[in-house]
């Protein structure tokens, strides 16, 4: 019998760990002060522990997808609407000769998709309802024929661009504070330099020809858009800057730094800027703080998920280490029938594995549909929500899940099957690891244990 123990392969070793973990049911008797009244069902602890794991493991996915579909979506919208992908830094008012050239030739560079002229600027819109700071865009009319603009940009009322020099097209918050609808008048005050010296006021009044949203209220909620002819009149090089936004086919690609390279060298020839490190600037550079801001926060909430499967693997081991205690003797049964060490330790192994492995799988596969659902799962919780509001309490406030004062209106799930992956090797590997120190215990037990508990 021990040379036929001994020479069992590794199928044997694992049906034994796991019948010892998720054997049948066993059968307990119920007593009372005086005699049996009957039996209940002892399930294996192991399935709170396949639970615990799982539980743990949902929130990670839904904080890794949901925080990179959001960082995503606010990243794309930065980089299409307002930071493009390069910027190339012009002075204030250059010739329009110089300007057609730069044009012309940094858009036939390989891999440009667009390039557009904008001055930004920094004024105070009034209206009769009270005054707000604007952030004045001064934007060119090639910007209604660039795709990743219009796909981001939604039109509440009015037109995407202003037809006239004297018309503007606000943010959709900026037309709330200022109460204004399209067709409405604004005034727009800004400083000019009148002699070189002296900043003196300057008013302009425009018409609102149009309002528009982005869909996140922190990037455009103090646009005030007007023509790139208009702003050129209207502000000055000491409180605006110039720039050429360039757009490539793919932002996040390895073509970034080589069209950068090319358009610096483009500014270089056309006499704009000797310096080609500070000529051109990538989305990277031009938007730093708020990136680092968003992978700091998203970082910050994996760990603690991390810690959350960590804790769960650590229940495991507990649950594993208190198991072959109370299991001593079976064990020593069975290594009186020449099971080895090592075996005895590979059987826990193996099932502490299983269990964790079980636990990571069912978690992953709900962790993953609800990551790929949140949209519909928030919209059907507003939905509820809402019903609730109506029916008792009438006069209150409905509550938004979404509010697009702080989060994305929509939020966009790009999988990946990299992370599960990653999730689920390291956790198995975690599950192998915490199993370890119960499988030593299990092999130190030595068949006289047999006889000390007769």
């Amino acid at each position: 019998m021990p040379k036929v123990m001994r020479t069992q392969p590794i199928k044997a070793l694992a049906f034994l760990g796991l019948r010892f973990l998720f054997g049948r049911p066993q059968h307990e008797p119920l007593n009372d002060k005086k005699n049996v009244r009957g039996t209940h069902l002892r399930h294996s602890p192991f399935w709170g522990a396949v639970l615990g794991i799982s539980i743990s493991i949902i929130p990670l996915y839904i904080v890794i997808f949901v925080s990179n579909g959001m960082i995503r979506g606010i990243t794309d919208r930065y980089l299409e609407t307002k930071s493009g992908h390069l910027q190339a830094i012009l002075p204030f008012n250059p010739s329009p000769e110089q300007i057609q050239n730069l044009v012309r030739s940094v858009s036939t560079l390989p891999g440009v998709t667009s390039a557009s002229l904008e001055i930004d600027g920094l004024g105070l819109a009034a209206s009769g309802a009270g005054s707000v700071s604007a952030q004045i865009r001064g934007m060119g009319q090639s910007i209604v024929h660039d795709t990743g603009y219009i796909r981001y940009v939604r039109v509440d009322s009015g037109v995407l661009y202003p037809n006239s020099q004297n018309e503007a097209v606000l943010g959709r918050y900026l037309a709330r504070a200022l109460r204004v609808a399209v067709g409405d008048s604004v005034t727009l005050i800004t400083l000019r330099n009148s002699n070189g010296k002296t900043m003196l006021p300057k008013m302009s009044v425009f018409r609102v020809a149009g309002i528009i949203s982005t869909g996140y209220r922190e990037l455009d909620a103090n646009w005030f858009i007007i023509p790139y002819e208009t702003a050129l009149r209207i502000l000055n090089s000491h409180t605006s800057y110039s720039f050429l936004g360039i757009k490539i086919a793919d932002p996040y690609g390895p073509n970034l730094d080589m069209v950068r390279a090319s358009a610096a060298q483009e500014l270089r020839a056309l006499g704009f800027s000797a310096d080609a490190d500070t000529a051109v600037r990538t989305w990277r550079t031009t938007e730093q703080g708020l990136f680092q801001s968003f992978m700091s926060t998203r970082s910050v909430l994996i760990l603690i998920m991390a810690l959350a499967v960590i804790v769960a693997a650590i229940n495991l081991a507990s649950a594993l280490t208190t198991f072959v205690l109370e299991h001593r003797l079976e064990i020593a049964i069975l290594k009186s029938y020449g099971l080895s060490r090592s075996q005895a330790a590979t059987i826990f192994l193996i099932g502490g594995t299983a269990t964790g492995s079980l636990g990571i799988l069912a978690g992953s596969a709900v962790g993953i549909f609800i990551s790929m659902s949140i949209n519909q799962i928030i919209a059907s919780l507003q939905c509820i929500f809402d019903l609730y509001t109506r029916t008792f309490t009438p006069g209150a406030h409905s509550i938004a899940l979404l509010n697009p004062d702080y989060y994305l209106e929509h939020i966009p799930i790009n999988f990946s099957w990299t992370y599960p992956l990653i999730i689920v090797g390291v956790s198995v590997f975690a599950s192998a690891l915490v199993s370890i120190i119960p499988a030593l215990k299990s092999a130190s037990i030595a068949p006289s244990e047999l006889i000390r508990h007769e």
